[in-house]
Order: C-alpha cells, then structure tokens, then sequence
C-alpha cells in the first residue's frame, strides 16, 4: 500500500514537472529571442534641433566696468555740476564705456540695471555719437546693455559726422564739437503696456532724470564732465540720428573734458 502512494505520487510529480519544465524552456527561449531581436535592431534616437546662434560680427564689446574708484560718492556729489564746455581731446573707449554703464548697465542676475525701473519695464534705450572716441569710428552707435545677464556691447548704426549739424540743429553750445554726446531715449507706449494699457509717461521721465544724474555723478568720478540737454527739436534730431520713432528722445548728453 505503502508502494503504491509512492507510486501515484512519482508519476504526479513527473506528469506536472514536464509541463512546468517545457514552460520554463519556452519562456527562457522567448526572453532570449527579443533580447537578440532588441540587440540588433537599431535604437531611434532623438537629436535635438541646435539653434543656430546668431553673432552679429559689427558687435563692439566694451571694456569691463570698474566698480571702484578713489573718490567717495560725498565727494562727487560735493563737486557735481551740469559742465557746459568741453575741449574736442579724445575720449577713452574705458571711459564712454563706464559712463553708458552707470546711464543703463545690467548690474543683477535678474536684469535689473543701474537705474530702477517702474514694474522692471526698462523702457530706456541709450544711443552714442562718437565723434572722437578712441577705437570708434564717428557715427551713431546703440548701447547693449543686456536682459538678463550682461552684454554690454555697442552696435553700429550709423556712420558719419554729423557735430556741426547736431550743433546747428540744437544751437546750444555744449554741442560744439563734444567727443561723444549721449541720446536718452524712452518707450512710453511700452511703459503703458505695463500699466495695462494706461499711459504713465512720467515713470519714463524720471527714469530718464535718474539715468542722467548717474551721468552726471559718473563723469565727475572721471575727471571729465556732461550737462542733459532737453530743449531741441526732437524731429530734426530724430532724423539726423536715424532715432526710431517710437522712441522719444528725452535728453542728449555731451561729455567731455571740461573746457575751463
């Protein structure tokens, strides 16, 4: 009887176990074929689309600005005043290249600049005449000052002397051959879009007032001077320097040393 259970248990192990063993040699086989099938086969492989990044090869890179000096802001406010005569010496690329930086550069890792603006609008754009600048041809130049991060650069424009004309347009005798004059323009449209649509040209004006007096401060850290300009007709300036229409150009600022 004993024999017998063993028997019946034998043959039920056997009768299970062939089915359970072909089971297992078929997953095994199947495993093994998709991994050669997978082997084989060539993965697709997604490329990303490279952006082709544009230089423009007329970019002129300023020197870096020095963020230090040997006069303390009380001194140069002590001495601080509108200059209204410069001699026609050359100015240094370092030096045009400080006194656009403290009119508009990018001083933070979020783009603000050295001017506060109102809801970070920054509707300024700031252009220079070279008209003798060590390096620059004479002509009309825009400041890059950067977004996010710095660019401070100059782009060519316009080139050309255009002094005596500037001068016969404005009739003010700072504009008597400067070395270099400063353009402040602002975008009100642009600051209304950030207002929703309401116009609030004032915020660009004092933007305006606040990027000169940096100016001002600035050129008396440097030994020369500069006096902000407003009275003069804007539409023959305008198309003198091929500034776009939207903008309104507030202030022209020459600099210089200062004629004594």
């Amino acid at each position: 009887m004993k024999k017998t259970a063993q028997k019946i248990k034998f043959l039920e192990v056997k009768f299970w176990g062939v089915p359970l063993t072909t089971t297992l040699i078929v997953i095994v086989f199947l495993s093994v074929g998709a991994f050669l099938k997978n082997k084989n086969k060539q993965p697709v492989v997604q490329v990303p689309q490279e952006t082709p990044s544009v230089v423009n090869p007329d970019i002129i890179p300023l020197p870096t600005p020095t963020y230090r000096s040997q006069n303390s802001i009380e001194a140069v406010l002590r001495v601080n005043q509108p200059r209204r005569g410069f001699e026609p010496t050359e100015l240094s690329l370092k030096q045009i290249s400080q006194m656009l930086w403290a009119a508009q550069g990018v001083v933070t890792d979020w783009g603000g600049r050295t001017v506060a603006s109102s809801k970070s609008t920054f509707p300024l754009t700031v252009y220079l005449f070279a008209n003798n600048v060590e390096k620059l041809e004479k002509g009309i130049y825009q400041y890059i000052p950067g977004e996010r991060l710095p660019a401070h650069q100059l782009l060519p424009l316009k080139q050309g002397d255009f002094s005596d004309t500037l001068y016969d347009i404005v009739n003010q005798t700072p504009l008597k051959q400067p070395p270099a004059v400063v353009i402040i323009t602002g975008n009100l449209k642009k600051m209304a879009e950030a207002y929703g649509g309401v116009a609030h040209d004032k915020e660009v004006y004092l933007e305006a007032g606040a990027t000169a007096q940096n100016m001002y401060l600035q050129a008396e850290s440097l030994k020369i001077g500069t006096i902000a300009i407003s009275n003069f007709d804007k539409e023959n300036v305008r198309l003198l320097l091929s500034i776009p229409q939207e903008l309104d150009i507030i202030y022209l600022t020459p600099m210089g040393y200062i004629k004594e």
